[in-house]
Parts: C-alpha cells; structure tokens; sequence
C-alpha cells in the first residue's frame, strides 16, 4: 500500500484546533494521519507564509524531537527530521538527551542538528 500524503480539510482543522490536536494525531498509531498532518505542518509551518506559531512553535519542536526517537515508520522519522531542519532552529535537547534511541539510519543527521550552533 502506498503511503498516503493528501493532505486536506481534516488536517487544517487539526492545526486550527491547536497542539493537543496535532500530539494526538502525531503520537497516534495511524501513519497515513501522521504523514498527511507532517506534510501539511511542511507548509503551515514555512516562515514564508507567515502563520502565527507563537502558541506552536516549542511544543511542535519538542514533539518532533521526540518523534524521532520513539517512532517505527521510517517515513514518518524523516519526515520530522525535515521539518525540525528546514523550519526549527537550534538547541534540541531532547535529540541531545536521547541519542542513543535514534534509529541507527538517522544518527547522522540527528548528531548534525545537535551539534549545530545556535
């Protein structure tokens, strides 16, 4: 089966309806909802388009960090990582703290946002 990166109406309501939303969504068990909602978040959270993410920002950057270190999809792994490289920015913490239960396929690029500066 093929995975599933339509995003649509569902998912924009889970990021209107705030970040307990999108955590149940993200520490849920359905992939394909994991991997529609991160490729939306790809787009919701570009600083191009200039969505307000005071109340998001840190939670949503934290969650991802900890996606990486507690998810089995390797899809959806990669998909966090590209969001926490592309629209986060450094320190990350919990990537830092929890090394040892990255994926061995994704240490490289977990040890190169840990060690980026600030």
């Amino acid at each position: 089966m093929e995975p599933d990166y339509v995003y649509g109406d569902a998912e924009r309501e889970i990021v209107k309806s705030g970040y307990e939303a999108i955590e149940a969504v993200l520490i849920g068990h359905d992939a394909n909802a994991k991997r529609r909602l991160l490729f939306y978040l790809d787009w919701y959270i570009d600083p191009y388009y200039k969505h307000d993410l005071t109340d998001l920002y840190d939670p949503l950057k934290e969650l991802l960090q900890k996606m990486v270190i507690a998810e089995n999809e390797d899809d959806v792994i990669e998909d966090a990582l590209f969001l926490l490289e592309s629209h986060t920015d450094p320190p990350y913490e919990t990537l830092k703290k929890y090394i040892d239960r990255a994926p061995q396929q994704f240490l490289p690029k977990v040890r190169y946002l840990i060690n980026q500066k600030e």
